[in-house]
This record gives structure tokens, C-alpha cells and sequence, in this order.
């Protein structure tokens, strides 16, 4: 059923790579639930070396698990880093674990960094650039950066992409998609983290980190929202030498935001620092809907001025008009200690088809409970919205993907404004926006504009809803209307039903040989072989071979 899909797997000692580092891990186990050997071509190549390390086993499963895509390279790191995002598709601990992920790889050699950036302008790097520096400063998994000066005497960092990285992320992808599948068909229990929901959502996020294109498009918007905010500078990018695989930016001699020592020998004001952060995170959040979704230390530069400064925007995070309301009420609910509103936006907000709504709102009352008697200057939004994921991930709550983002964004700038001030209120700084979310909700043009859109709703359904009955009756007038119903987690049955059919029929045919075999051995007639007739023995022995080989399937099936 499956064998379309290795058809499309380029690379199958890639894949026996993969399975091999599963098994070297600890994970041999999950490897034999996907019968493999039955749906991929070349099942000698895909030979699994059983584990000889049992020590190996004294790490827990989420440390093992991190240490597996570190070994498999970037696009493992990446899926990783991602899902370290993703507390409503695997475990918290796992989150926290993948969260330790670091593109630990070598840099590329300067000549193929000169044939990456002359195959993309047509031209040699001398003539593109003044001067290049040949060794880059910074070396990641999908590129590298160095530092180079323009004509002008404009100095630029250029980001190259790491030759053949699309190549191996593609093949990659198709074989992560092909396990999914396995997984999905074999692994019952994997089925409530929809791993090939999760491989569909990462190949997207993948594909548009590598165009640089994208990169420099996110830069210019966050430039043009903050171009009359003074406490921020965005990079300018010049796009005439930027390409999907060559970025070129204003260098920013900067000091990164946690290097609190260098701050202060700098002479810049490490609480105005904190503030003007948070300040530029929430406007992104509250007021643009365009947000940095990695704004971790190395990201963030403190220049002259107390200015921020943002890097890598490879990816961003956007939230609507709805999706904004609903975060400041969540917030607005958790600062009031109202814990109905809070599951009510939960609910609204995620996918609650699986989630036990009872259980939903003890978990938010004695979430809430930890925070009675507490100040408004002692709360912490960061601690709050890390319980509140425990909470989403234990209940099965499905929430899109751009909000983990934008918690992980609020708990990382909280996190460095409390390391430049450990006096810093991320909830003071928070409020005015939630407030000002608040009565733009309730203003007259808003309601206006909500009252206008669903007028257009209403009309649109009115106006079809004749012809659809019309359409729905005269089909049951003529017999030809057809109600199709899809079953859920029967896929597995059935194929065990099928095993378990197609097993009695051999043992049936098994058996007829034997008794076939008997009795024609009691007759004495036809040609003899030692005084016993050759059809009997003929078929004592094709009923032996059968048994042998029915037997072998099902030792290795490992079900008895």
C-alpha cells in the first residue's frame, strides 16, 4: 500500500542512516513497529544493527530523543527547534528538552561560498563586493555569515546558503513523510500528535527559511513598522544583492542583549533596555500582528542610543485582528483572576473535540489558585503562559501554531528584560496594549464594521440556501443522493483482519496436503521412492516448506 511512497525516496542509505541512529538510541523498538521490511524496496539495505549499549538507557526517553536529531543534521535540528515550540504536539518535556537544540555544524569552504554568490549575480565576488572577508563569523546549518564592504564603503554582513542544503532537506522531507505514514498505520498510539499533520506544517516552515527572499521581505516590514519608533533600527536590506540563496544587510556593530557586562562598560542604560525591548515585542504582538518568532539573546542587539536591534528574521509569526482580542483576553483574564473567561477562550481559541472541558476548567482553578494573594508586581507572564502550555498539551487542546510562538516570544524578552533589570514588570508593560486591545474591541467603528461583515454573511446564506435545498430535495426525489460516512482508527483492524484470514487459509491448505498426503500414502500405488509413493512425499513436502514459512512470519511479526 505504502511502496509508492519510497519511490519518491532518493537516497535509501539516508533512510537506513535514520533508522540505524533511532536504534543506536533506544529506539529499535518504534523502527520494528513500522514494518519497514514490508514496505520499503531493498529490504537488505534497510538491515538495522541491534543496540549494544544498555547504558543508553539510563538517559530518559526526551534526552534520547534530542541527542537522535542532533546526530541526523539540519533538517532533524529544525524539526526540533520547531516542535520545541509546539507543547499541543508532543510533551512538555520533550519541548523543553528540544529547546537545547544548537546548530553545531562546520563552516563551508570559501570557494564554494564564492561559487554560491557568483552562480547567483552571474558575476565574481570581487566585482560584486570591495572587499570579503573570507572566513565568516557565524556558521549554521542551512547557511553562513561573513562580513564584506560595498563600493560605497557601506559595510554589510551576506548570508550564503549552504550548497545542496534544498537537496538534502527534500530527501529528507520525503522520507520523514514516508515514516509518518508508517507510523500513522502502525502506531495507534502516534496518531494523537498526527505525525504527518506535523511533517506537512514543518516542510512548509522549512522550505520558506531557505529563501532568503522571504527573509528580506520580513526585514523591510518590520523596518516600515518601526520606521517613526526610535527606541528600534532594523537592518536595511539591499535587495540588488540579495537572492533566495545570497542575503546581503547593514552590518550592525551591536552588544548582544544578555552581554550585561558589556552593556554596562558601554555606558547604555540597561533598564531603559529592558523596557524599550518589551516595548518593540509587544507592539509587534498587540499592534502589528507581525512578530519576531526567535527573539532569543543572539537575536537581539543593544546599539548606541539604548536602541534595539532585531536579527534573522527567517521567522516571523503573524496573528489577526480575533487572534489578538482573544490573547489580551486570556492575559487580561489571568491578571483579573477570572478563571471562567480564561476557559472560555481557550476553548474558543483551540480544538477542544478530544479535550475534557471538566477537566479543562479544574486545571485552569488551580492554575488560577497559585496566583491568588500574589501582586501585580510579583507576577511573572513568562511562569504563567509556561503552566498554561502544560495545561493546552495535558488536555489535547489544538492551538495554531503562530501562538506557541508568540508565548515563547513573551517568556524569552520577560526572561532578558528580568536579566537587564531584575526589577522588570513584564505585566505593567503589558497592560496599557491589553487595555488599548480592549476598548478597540468595544469601539463604535469596530462593532460597526463586525455588524457589516456578518450582515454580508447572512445575505450570502439566504441567497444560496434556496438553490441548495432545491438541489439536496431533487436528488432524493431521484434517488442519487449519496451520504458518505468516513471511519476513524479502523485502518489497522482491517489489515489485521486481512493477516489473519489469509493466515487460516494457508494453514487450511497447510492441512489438506497432510491429510492429502496420508492417505495417498496408504494406497501403495504409483511410482515409489524407498516403498512409498512420490505424490505423498511430494506433498509432505510442500506442506513442511509452507509451514516453515508460515511459522517464520509469525515469529517475525513477534506475535505468537
Amino acid at each position: 500500500m505504502l511502496r509508492d511512497i519510497t519511490q519518491k525516496i532518493h537516497n535509501v542509505r539516508r533512510l537506513r542512516q535514520i533508522l540505524q541512529v533511532f536504534a543506536k538510541h533506544g529506539f529499535g523498538y518504534i523502527v520494528d513497529r513500522l514494518h519497514i521490511e514490508q514496505n520499503v524496496i531493498g529490504k537488505k539495505v534497510i538491515n538495522i544493527k541491534p543496540i549494544r549499549k544498555l547504558d543508553v538507557f539510563d538517559q530518559t526517553v526526551a534526552v534520547r530523543a534530542r541527542k537522535v536529531l542532533e546526530e541526523l543534521g539540519p533538517t532533524f535540528i529544525k524539526l526540533g527547534q520547531i516542535l520545541s515550540t509546539r507543547a499541543d504536539l508532543i510533551p512538555v518535556e520533550f519541548c523543553k528538552e528540544f529547546e537545547k537544540l544548537q546548530d553545531r555544524v562546520p563552516s563551508f569552504e570559501y570557494e564554494k561560498v564564492e561559487e554560491q554568490i557568483s552562480g547567483e549575480f552571474k558575476r565574481s565576488v570581487s566585482k560584486i563586493y570591495k572587499k570579503f572577508s573570507p572566513e565568516p563569523i557565524a556558521a549554521a546549518s542551512l547557511a553562513q555569515v561573513h562580513i564584506a564592504e560595498l563600493e560605497s564603503g557601506q559595510k554589510v554582513i551576506v548570508k550564503v546558503q549552504r550548497p545542496g542544503i534544498k537537496k538534502i532537506i527534500t530527501t529528507d522531507l520525503e522520507i520523514l513523510y514516508g515514516l509518518s505514514k508508517l507510523a500513522e498505520k502502525y502506531i495507534e498510539e502516534s496518531r494523537i500528535y498526527n505525525p504527518v499533520g506535523v511533517v506537512d506544517e514543518f516542510r512548509k516552515t522549512i522550505l520558506k527559511e531557505i529563501d532568503f527572499n522571504r527573509e528580506a521581505r520580513n526585514i523591510d516590514t518590520l523596518r516600515r513598522n518601526f520606521k517613526d519608533d526610535d527606541t528600534v533600527h532594523t537592518p536595511a536590506v539591499f535587495h540588488n544583492l540579495s537572492t533566495k540563496k545570497v542575503l546581503t544587510i547593514e552590518k550592525i556593530d551591536g552588544i548582544k542583549i544578555s552581554n550585561v557586562d558589556k552593556i554596562d562598560e558601554s555606558g547604555l542604560d540597561r533598564k531603559q533596555l529592558a523596557i524599550n525591548g518589551a516595548g518593540a515585542v509587544l507592539k509587534q504582538i498587540f499592534v502589528d500582528g507581525f512578530f519576531h518568532a526567535d527573539p532569543h539573546p543572539g537575536n537581539i542587539f543593544a546599539i548606541e542610543g539604548n536602541k534595539i536591534v532585531f536579527l534573522d528574521c527567517g521567522m516571523m509569526g503573524r496573528i489577526d485582528e480575533e487572534t489578538k482580542d482573544q490573547i489580551a483576553a486570556i492575559l487580561a483574564a489571568f491578571i483579573e483572576r477570572d478563571v471562567f473567561e480564561m476557559a472560555q477562550v481557550i476553548m474558543i481559541v483551540g480544538s477542544v473535540d478530544e479535550a475534557d472541558v471538566k477537566g479543562l476548567n479544574a486545571d485552569i482553578t488551580e492554575l488560577m489558585e497559585n496566583y491568588y494573594g500574589i501582586s501585580l508586581e510579583e507576577l511573572k507572564i513568562g511562569k504563567f503562559l509556561t503552566e498554561m502550555m502544560d495545561i493546552i498539551s495535558q488536555n489535547r487542546i489544538k492551538i495554531p501554531p503562530d501562538l506557541f510562538l508568540l508565548a515563547k516570544a513573551l517568556i524569552t524578552i520577560e526572561g532578558i528584560g528580568r536579566k537587564l533589570d531584575p526589577d522588570f514588570n513584564m505585566v505593567a508593560r503589558t497592560k496599557p496594549f491589553m487595555e488599548k486591545l480592549i476598548k478597540q474591541r468595544y469601539s463604535p467603528k469596530r462593532i460597526a464594521r463586525e455588524i457589516k461583515r456578518l450582515a454580508r454573511g447572512f445575505y450570502a446564506f439566504t441567497s444560496s440556501l434556496p438553490r441548495d435545498l432545491s438541489l439536496v430535495l431533487g436528488k432524493m426525489k431521484k434517488g442519487t443522493l449519496v451520504v458518505e460516512f468516513e471511519h476513524k482508527g479502523l485502518e489497522n483492524l482491517i489489515l489485521q483482519m486481512d493477516k489473519v484470514s489469509n493466515r487460516i487459509a494457508f494453514s487450511v491448505i497447510i492441512a489438506s496436503l497432510i491429510v492429502g498426503s496420508s492417505i495417498i500414502m496408504q494406497t501403495n500405488k504409483g511410482p515409489l521412492f524407498l516403498g512409498f509413493p512420490v505424490l505423498g512425499i511430494l506433498g509432505f513436502l510442500v506442506a513442511g516448506l509452507m509451514g516453515l514459512w508460515l511459522a517464520i512470519a509469525i515469529l517475525r511479526s513477534g506475535r505468537l
